[in-house]
């Protein structure tokens, strides 16, 4: 598969990276020299300096036998011409584009057919949704959920108890008693798709798979309860926070409060959310948090346009009582290191999570969702079996992934949920969790098309 990206930037980055270490023949176009130059210097990719809105730049870059193009420059306009011109002009089957301005996109966040681009994916409207879920799911520090399958992932970090190290995948699963699946580790920045007697040691992060009414023994296991909070401070009037109050909605009872510095921008909210708490403060100032009494909150989080504002609000709100925080990262996953070790419950990228979303889309209809863990190292799929695939009536016995990924849990159509063993027998509507290798996720998930 052929893709064509717009726009060398972090996320531009990020996709082609993905991509790459999937095998696909990936092209970078950007309009700054240093930019193809650092992008091929850092990824498996040809790049070439040009504009994705000249013909004669999109035809040179090899646009014509292309299976997709993705445009992810920082100019909304320039990201829906340029997707407008390939369809049109070059008849790329597939194109996507990436937009910020919702008036594009309306209160769905994304749409397909608008000037006969494939599909458009709304950065803030996707940071949105996966706040939302996150807080109606519950919030843990390391979790994925999913868009159809009722199964979890949680990422566990094993600290030296020797209760739970030490001892084999097979034996640290009957010690968590829940009905769960241990599916991959990540050792020394190495990622493991383990067996049954692959070794958990000390440090290890282990990724367990656990159905919904296993979920209580697991978070006993980890130590860490799943908050679900229903007073929430969020910092920062942003164009995210009006998304995350729309989605909340008046009959939610969620009591919300947005704090914001700009007055002009206060009023805006207090006349469109009637319901909010609406405080005009700077967050920075010393006194806040007592004189609005912001450690009452359940939970707080910093979604301003600083990344590094909101990572020091989301650790140091914990000081001042509040029992969850979390933070948006809007442009520099560096942060997301950090964040994990100045005890912030939840982080979300925004990065990760446009990127999550035009995966899904290049991967095709039977791909519900994509996640990443350990870095991108290891990918998740939600992956619906239909009606067509060549894994009807076999056994997962039948299927020899080498060590390369797993069928962690399926979601059958009546929505029970399996943890299966070799015998399970696959049937159309099954909602598949596919644990795999980054390098092999083509390969794996080609065995259930």
């Amino acid at each position: 598969m052929k893709i064509i990206i717009l726009g060398a930037g972090k996320r531009g980055l990020r996709l082609a990276k993905c991509l790459s270490e999937e095998k696909k023949d990936v092209v970078l176009i950007d309009s700054k020299e240093n930019s193809v130059q650092s992008a091929m210097s850092r990824i498996d990719c040809i790049a070439y300096k040009g504009s994705g809105i000249n013909l004669e730049d999109l035809s040179d870059s090899g646009i014509e036998d292309a299976d997709a193009f993705v445009a992810l420059t920082g100019d909304d306009e320039v990201n829906l011409v340029a997707s407008a011109m390939v369809r049109h002009e070059f008849n790329v089957p597939m194109t996507i584009a990436s937009i910020r301005n919702t008036s594009y996109t309306g209160s769905t966040g994304s749409t397909s057919n608008l000037m006969g681009i494939s599909h458009i994916v709304n950065t803030d409207f996707e940071v949105a949704s996966a706040i939302v879920d996150e807080i109606e799911r519950g919030v843990f520090t390391d979790m994925i959920s999913f868009h159809d399958s009722r199964l979890v992932i949680y990422n566990v970090v094993v600290g030296a108890n020797p209760e739970f190290c030490n001892i084999s995948v097979m034996e640290l699963g009957r010690k968590i008693e829940a009905e769960c699946l241990i599916v991959a580790i990540n050792r020394n920045n190495q990622s493991i798709i383990p067996s049954g007697s692959t070794m958990v040691l000390p440090q290890d992060t282990v990724s367990i798979v656990v159905k919904p009414e296993g979920s209580a023994k697991a978070l006993r296991f980890t130590g860490k309860p799943r908050i679900k909070p229903k007073r929430i401070v969020i910092i920062g009037a942003t164009q995210i926070t009006r998304l995350v109050l729309r989605m909340f909605g008046s009959a939610d009872g969620t009591q919300l409060a947005v704090v914001e510095r700009d007055l002009d921008i206060c009023r805006e909210f207090e006349d469109e959310f009637p319901n909010v708490l609406v405080i005009n403060g700077n967050i920075t100032d010393d006194s806040i948090f007592q004189e609005e009494n912001l450690g009452s909150y359940d939970m707080l989080i910093a979604m301003t346009d600083s990344d590094e504002l909101n990572v020091i609000i989301a650790s140091y709100c914990k000081q001042e009582g509040l029992n969850c925080s979390m933070a948006v990262i809007r442009s520099n996953n560096s942060y997301m290191r950090l964040a994990r070790h100045m005890g912030i419950d939840s982080i979300i990228s925004a990065q990760e999570v446009t990127v999550d979303s035009i995966t899904r889309f290049l991967h095709g209809t039977h791909v519900a969702s994509i996640h990443s863990l350990f870095d991108g190292k290891i990918e998740v799929f939600e992956y619906v079996i239909g009606e067509s695939s060549k894994a009807l009536g076999k056994q997962l016995k039948d299927f020899n992934m080498h060590g390369k990924g797993i069928v962690a849990g399926i979601t059958k159509p009546s929505r029970t949920t399996v943890i299966p063993n070799g015998s399970y027998s696959f049937e159309s509507g099954d909602i598949l969790v596919l644990i795999v290798h980054q390098a092999n996720a083509v390969s794996i998930t080609r065995m259930f098309d």
